[in-house]
């Protein structure tokens, strides 16, 4: 995998480069079906590619860059950057969950006692009715 700067801004929401295809096709009003047609590809596997449930390969780059002349380096890139986006994302969303699990107490019973050290309450149980009692 290519290094990258570790100073790189990274998005909140990586970009997958079948969105920036969509919107392509919007503005130069082309229809996904026949786009799937003029490239050679079935429209579910376009659309696939749009809805970002499959990457854009290099041969899809060059059909792609073929037709709305593009430059394949483009969608590459694109694919690229969505990937390693994603990646970080996955990280520091992985990062963040560990460190509220870190914080949070193995139980309720290890949650109470942190409460009582802290309050310095003592919490027993009478025997006759089995309910809680404080002192101090």
């Amino acid at each position: 995998m290519e290094t990258r700067n570790e100073n790189r801004f990274t998005p909140f929401m990586a970009v997958h480069p079948g969105g920036i295809l969509e919107m392509e096709l919007e503005d130069r009003g082309i229809k996904q079906k026949d786009f799937a047609k003029q490239i050679g590809m079935l429209p579910s596997n376009l659309n696939r590619i749009i809805k970002g449930k499959s990457p854009i390969t290099e041969n899809i780059a060059e059909k792609i860059e073929e037709a709305l002349n593009i430059r394949k380096e483009l969608w590459l890139r694109y694919q690229k950057d969505y990937e390693y986006d994603s990646f970080i994302i996955a990280q520091r969303q992985k990062d963040k969950t560990s460190a509220v699990k870190d914080k949070q107490p193995a139980s309720v019973i290890s949650l109470l006692q942190s409460i009582n050290d802290r309050l310095g309450i003592l919490i027993s149980m009478q025997s006759k009715n089995d309910q809680p009692g404080f002192a101090r």
